[in-house]
């Protein structure tokens, strides 16, 4: 994360949201498999860039770091 991002209080809850949804979708096994620190770094990644959305942050915290890059 960029040490200078920040965002309102408002961003914050709606990411917060985002979270706690691509956590709950998750089955019990992927989230063993997958760390809800991973989904939050995708997420925050995503509203650096500008991202406000709240579905097209949900599904960037689905997608792999290195997908993006192809």
């Amino acid at each position: 994360m960029k040490k200078d991002a920040h965002f309102d209080p408002e961003t914050i809850e709606m990411m917060k949201a985002v979270l706690d949804d691509a956590w709950a979708a998750l089955s019990p096994g992927q989230q063993r498999g997958l760390p809800k620190s991973h989904l939050a770094e995708r997420i925050l990644a995503a509203a650096e860039n500008g991202e406000r959305d709240p579905v097209r942050l949900l599904a960037r915290a689905f997608i792999a770091p290195d997908t993006l890059m192809r």
